[in-house]
């Protein structure tokens, strides 16, 4: 699917946090990050004439922090992490980043592109991914407009690249992207995650059960490794508008659920509680039996608690008990695991964290016909 370029930068901006942009040049993709509504946007621009072009874009913009000189060596003083990061250094030296060119301007940019990068740019260019890793948050978003010629196994995405008028230039370019999980840039996060639930419903969803919560316990050891759970928790009432979200959101491919008809809980955190390493399957089972769980949507309906963090491992038959992704999700954010993987929530440290589980089984997803 071809999108317009900007949708990249939707992307990478879509949590609204810190964003890192390496090179202004045109000014385009600062411009979008501000105005997707980003908590700050930091530049770092090593062309004089262009830094000052920069400044005077970011005089009425308190949270855009600017930053003159070259990536290689800003990023190691830099004491801020980010949410995202963007990088696109790769021009002429005499390039006037002017929006609108002549078509033998647009021809000598694109050749320049594919021909006048030397050596010694390019391995510079290729270390930026080193680079980030110090500046990264957990599930930082990384993109590098010229990731693709340097590594294969990530994320790609096919974006329009407007040349001016002339055909004979290639209109499409491929943009790749990783996160930043368990210390590397990696194809995939250990998990899927949508913002779904409006703050008005959580809340309801708290006042509506935390009171008739009961505390459970368990302890197991398994494979060697003892697993605990400590926590109070309460079936989910049917909630309507709850059923509609999960719907809509979650599972519009298949025919409307019934929340009465699967496993949902409410479930409270009380200071010192947590749930080490639970597998979000019936042991002995196949994974495609009717009665299998299939996924598990863990609904996050506070935040005023510390704490908490969810750690989520890869697949099971991996048996990697050391590399796993951290995350602090926001009220309403769901939570999406897969068969077989593994999942500890830590403990909580203050106040309280309330949580909705849903759990999926086969049988419970029928697909709508065509």
């Amino acid at each position: 699917m071809q999108d317009d370029f900007t949708k990249v930068f939707d992307f990478i901006s879509e949590t609204k946090g810190d964003i890192l942009d390496v090179g202004y040049g045109w000014g385009i993709s600062a411009e979008h990050f501000y105005n997707n509504g980003v908590n700050s946007l930091t530049i770092i621009e090593k062309r004089k004439d262009v830094y000052k072009k920069a400044q005077k874009w970011a005089e009425d913009k308190p949270n855009v922090h600017l930053h003159f000189g070259d990536w290689i060596d800003i990023i190691p003083s830099l004491d801020k992490k980010f949410d995202g990061i963007y990088m696109d250094t790769i021009s002429p030296k005499n390039e006037n980043f002017v929006r609108h060119k002549t078509k033998e301007e647009y021809e000598k940019l694109w050749q320049f592109y594919h021909n006048s990068i030397s050596n010694e740019e390019w391995e510079k260019y290729k270390s930026f991914e080193d680079y980030a890793k110090l500046i990264a948050k957990e599930n930082c978003k990384l993109c590098i407009f010229e990731y693709i010629k340097f590594r294969n196994d990530i994320n790609t995405k096919s974006v329009q690249i407007y040349w001016g008028m002339d055909t004979s230039i290639p209109a499409l370019h491929d943009v790749g992207y990783t996160y930043f999980v368990a210390g590397k840039f990696r194809k995939d996060k250990y998990y899927e995650s949508k913002q779904i639930l409006p703050k008005k419903l959580c809340e309801e969803l708290i006042s509506d059960h935390k009171n008739f919560v009961i505390k459970e316990e368990a302890k197991k050891e398994i494979d060697g490794i003892i697993h605990k759970r400590s926590w109070s928790r309460i079936g989910l009432k049917y909630n309507k508008q709850f059923e509609k979200i999960l719907n809509e959101k979650l599972f519009l491919s298949f025919k409307p659920l019934d929340l009465k008809k699967v496993e949902c809980s409410f479930v409270t955190y009380n200071e010192g509680q947590g749930y080490d390493r639970h597998v979000e399957t019936i042991k002995g089972l196949p994974l495609n039996d009717e009665t299998q769980y299939c996924k598990t949507y863990d609904f996050t309906l506070n935040d005023d608690y510390e704490g908490g963090e969810v750690e989520v491992y890869d697949e099971w038959h991996k048996n990697d008990r050391d590399t796993f992704s951290v995350v602090k999700p926001k009220v309403g954010e769901c939570l999406i695991y897969k068969p077989y993987q593994h999942v500890t929530y830590r403990n909580v440290t203050k106040n309280k964290k309330y949580q909705v589980l849903v759990m999926i089984k086969n049988k419970d997803l029928v697909k709508n016909l065509i």
